[in-house]
C-alpha cells in the first residue's frame, strides 16, 4: 500500500483534474436483527438506479454478509487488504453498472483486525480510487470501536433502528456515544419495519426529542421503509428486494429515501393504520 503522503498526492492531483471526492455514508445500527445490512444493499442499488456511482464496503469484520444478501461470490475480501496487501483495485467485485462492493472479512475476529486497521486509511486509499460518488460503509451492530471509527470517520452516518423499543433504546445508546464523541457529526435515522410514514416519523421523533433534550444534539429524519413480506422472501432467495421486487412497497421506500440523500425528495405524510389510530390516543 502507498503511505500516507503519496495518497494525499494522488487525491490532490485527481481533484486538481475535476476529479470529484465521492461522498462517504456510513451505516450502523444500536442492536443486531434491524435490517441495517438488507438496507445497505438495496439503498446502494437504489443509488445506482438515480445514475450514482457507489461502492458498498462491508466492514462489518468477522460478519460480513452483504455479499450473501446480494448473491455473489467475489474472490477476495477486507482481509486480503489488510492482511496480504492485495490492492483495493484488485479487490473490488461489480454488482452491476453503477454499483460495486467491497466484501467483509470473515477470517479474523473484530480484535485481530482492528489491530492492523485505521479507517482514515483505508478512507483515504478509497477515495484514491475514481469514479464514485459515494461510498458506504456497512458497519457492524453495537457499540463498539470498529462502529465508532468508521461512524466518525464519515461525512454523514445513517442509523438504522425498527420500532421495537429494544433497537430504539440501543439507538439512542450509539447516538449519546457518537454525539459524545464528536457533536457536529452528521446523523440521520432511517426507521426500517414500520407500519408506515406515520409509525417511522413518530419512532424517529422520539429519538429526535431526547437527543436534542438530553444530548443537546439533532439528529435528522431521513425517512423509513416498511415491513413488508417481500423483503424475507428476497432474503431467503439471496436478491436484494428492489430487484426482486422492483415495485413492493420496501423498494418504494428505499428509492424514496435515495432520492432523499440527493436533495430530491421530501416526506408528505401519507395515511395509515397508525396514523388513524393515533387520532384515538
Amino acid at each position: 500500500m502507498h503511505d500516507q503522503a503519496e495518497k494525499l498526492r494522488l487525491l490532490k492531483s485527481k481533484v486538481e483534474k475535476g476529479f470529484k471526492e465521492p461522498e462517504v455514508i456510513t451505516i450502523t445500527s444500536g442492536k443486531g436483527g434491524v435490517g441495517k445490512s438488507n438496507t445497505s444493499v438495496n439503498l446502494a442499488l437504489a443509488l445506482g438506479e438515480l445514475g450514482k456511482k457507489v461502492l458498498l464496503v462491508d466492514v462489518d469484520l468477522g460478519l460480513g454478509n452483504t455479499d450473501l444478501l446480494l448473491g455473489v461470490y467475489p474472490k477476495y475480501n477486507l482481509f486480503d487488504y489488510f492482511k496480504n496487501n492485495i490492492q483495493l483495485s484488485e479487490l473490488i467485485f461489480p454488482v452491476n453498472e453503477n454499483v460495486d462492493l467491497l466484501a467483509g472479512g470473515s477470517a479474523l475476529s473484530d480484535e485481530e483486525m482492528l489491530e492492523k486497521i485505521n479507517p482514515n486509511t483505508l478512507r483515504a486509499d478509497l477515495q484514491t480510487l475514481m469514479g464514485y460518488d459515494y461510498i458506504l460503509f456497512d458497519t457492524g451492530a453495537g457499540i463498539n470501536r470498529n462502529v465508532t471509527y468508521f461512524a466518525l470517520s464519515a461525512d454523514q452516518v445513517i442509523l438504522v433502528t425498527t420500532p421495537e423499543p429494544t433497537a430504539i433504546t440501543d439507538a439512542y445508546a450509539l447516538l449519546k456515544t457518537l454525539y459524545g464523541k464528536k457533536h457536529n457529526i452528521k446523523i440521520n435515522i432511517l426507521v426500517n419495519r414500520a407500519a408506515d410514514f406515520a409509525e417511522g416519523e413518530y419512532i424517529a421523533n422520539k429519538l429526535i426529542k431526547v437527543a436534542y433534550n438530553f444530548l443537546k444534539s439533532t439528529p435528522n429524519f431521513l425517512g423509513f421503509i416498511t415491513d413488508d413480506k417481500h423483503v424475507q422472501q428476497a432474503v431467503k432467495l439471496q436478491k436484494p428486494y428492489i430487484t426482486l421486487y422492483h415495485q413492493c412497497t420496501a423498494s418504494k421506500d428505499v428509492k424514496r429515501v435515495a432520492n432523499k440523500i440527493l436533495g430530491k425528495q421530501e416526506y408528505k405524510e401519507r395515511k395509515g393504520l397508525f396514523n388513524i389510530f393515533r387520532l384515538f390516543k
